[in-house]
Parts: C-alpha cells; sequence; structure tokens
C-alpha cells in the first residue's frame, strides 16, 4: 500500500490526504521516509481514526525506516506519535546510489556499502574549495573527520561531489553518520 496512483501523485497535500484514507484500514507493519512528511502522515492518520497512537491504527506497526536528515530532532515525537515498540533503522541513499544503512537497532553509525558498484573517494572538509582538493581512500579516512563523499559508478558518474559530508564512527567495519551538507553544516 498504496495503490500506485497515489504513489506517483505529485501534489503533496493531495497525496498526503490519499494516503492516509487508502492506508488506514490497511495492515501496515511498516513505513519508509523522510521524517518531516511521514509526520505530516501519522498525525492526518490519528485525525481522521481518533485513535490516540499509530499502534492502535496498525497493532503490528513494527519498523520505521528513515533518511534524508537527522533523525535526532524528531525520535521523540515519532515515540510519542507512533507508541511502544517500534524500531527505527537509518538508511542513507540517494538519486545517485545507496551508500550506507543501519544493519542492526541501535547500531553506532550506518554501515558502509564500499562493494555495491560505487568507487567512493573522501574529500577532508578542510579541502573544500582547493583547486585540486586531496581526496582518500577507506585505507587512510580516520575517525570523527569531516569527509565529503565522491562517488563514482559504471552508470556514468566519475569524480561526483554528492554533497553530504560524513563521518566515520568505526573504522572495521566501516560505519558512518550522515553529519551535515557541504555548504550548511549540521
Amino acid at each position: 500500500t498504496p495503490e500506485l496512483a497515489i504513489a506517483l501523485m505529485d501534489e503533496w497535500e493531495g497525496k498526503i490526504e490519499a494516503l492516509a484514507q487508502s492506508t488506514i484500514n490497511e495492515p501496515v507493519t511498516s513505513i519508509s521516509g523522510v521524517p518531516t512528511w511521514t509526520l505530516v502522515l501519522l498525525k492526518r492518520i490519528l485525525e481522521i481514526s481518533g485513535k490516540k497512537n499509530i499502534k492502535e491504527v496498525w497493532p503490528n506497526f513494527e519498523v520505521y525506516i528513515h533518511g534524508g536528515v537527522s533523525f535526532t530532532p524528531y525520535k521523540n515525537e515519532f515515540n510519542k506519535l507512533i507508541g511502544p515498540g517500534c524500531n527505527y533503522v537509518e538508511i542513507y541513499n540517494a538519486s545517485e546510489g545507496f551508500f550506507a544503512a543501519q544493519d542492526y537497532p541501535g547500531a553506532d553509525g550506518m554501515l558502509l556499502f564500499p562493494d555495491h558498484g560505487i568507487f567512493m573517494e573522501f574529500m577532508p572538509i578542510t579541502e573544500y574549495g582547493k583547486k585540486h582538493p586531496l581526496t582518500v581512500g577507506l585505507d587512510k579516512v580516520e575517525l570523527g573527520k569531516q569527509y565529503a563523499l565522491i562517488i563514482s559508478t559504471n552508470g556514468g558518474l566519475w569524480r561526483y561531489l554528492v554533497g553530504d559530508t560524513i563521518q566515520f564512527t568505526h573504522l572495521n567495519p566501516f560505519r558512518i553518520n550522515v553529519s551535515g551538507r557541504i555548504k550548511h553544516y549540521i
């Protein structure tokens, strides 16, 4: 759920309403999406249903998969709206590729996917804006240092600056957190 016609709607307010109306009686067990729009949807579902939390609407709801922005400012509100017993899983994907995902609840950082057809380089933030910025491979990254992600793919992107900044939380295996954007740090 929802049906394809709703999923393809481009007018957001109408789409949120159609999503809420069409899914309220479905046996939903998981949702994925950007936290800001997901909050709007969950609030509308609670308005329509008159229930106190999403677990009352969908008793088997168990996981929310999120990405696109930091989840930290939204977590308390999600806990309140969903109710007890929900798992939260962070992913790092974009139009250009799927880079990392939280591989178990509570993981410190997302597991980086260095072997999924995307070659990754890491530019220290101090190099940003230089004519010939230094980049490093996974063998030279450091914990806690901010890097801009640069990718090359077999789909035709060559040394493409994704625009996000990341920090490594572990080096074996490689785990990262998205820390911000090139021009606007979180």
